[in-house]
């Protein structure tokens, strides 16, 4: 091969790899700053335990109700209830479970204030597990298709991990009434 066709050909490839470049959206690109500061999602399975960066979570239970019986009495209402065992993991002195969601399509629900003493409120330890329910409240028309509980120990989780349990809300069959416990220490 004459030089003059290589320099051709190392100028084709050359402009070529420019042109690529430029229609890629920079979102989709290996080392562009969204790409790298991603959470990443560690899936969740009910009764299994999923160790995460600063804490564990097993999914116990996941069921709905139209009507929770909490300690201020009963509460009405569409309601996704998700049991789990949580616990540190002992690389931060102690956790709170800052970024608690629930991804239902574009829409995104947080867990239901009117119901106390949950989760919600907990501090991690290691070695200490604490047991009970993360509620959300959602309008009866979007209680339908496949939802993703998302948790994680804050809202801001660019560079850290997020375990996260997918839910078909078309296979649970709503409950006339569910008793929440408050939560505690595991057994």
């Amino acid at each position: 091969m004459r030089p003059s066709a290589m320099w051709a050909a190392a100028i084709g490839f050359a402009v070529l790899a420019c042109v690529v470049t430029a229609v890629t959206p920079v979102s989709n690109l290996a080392y562009s700053t969204n790409a790298t500061r991603m959470p990443f999602d560690l899936p969740m399975t009910l009764g299994e335990t999923t160790t995460g960066r600063t804490f564990t979570a097993e999914p116990t239970a996941v069921r709905a109700a139209s009507s929770i019986e909490a300690e201020d009495g009963p509460v009405e209402g569409t309601f996704l209830i998700v049991d789990l065992v949580l616990d540190g993991t002992g690389v931060e002195p102690s956790t709170r479970l800052g970024g608690i969601k629930l991804e239902l399509g574009e829409r995104t629900y947080y867990p239901a204030s009117r119901i106390r003493r949950t989760l919600v409120d907990e501090s991690l330890r290691a070695g200490l597990p604490v047991a009970g329910s993360i509620v959300f409240e959602l309008p009866p028309d979007d209680f339908r298709g496949e939802a993703r509980v998302v948790l994680a120990n804050r809202l801001d989780i660019r560079f850290d991990d997020r375990l996260v349990l997918d839910v078909d809300l078309d296979a649970l069959e709503p409950q006339p009434s569910v008793v929440v416990e408050p939560a505690g220490w595991a057994e």
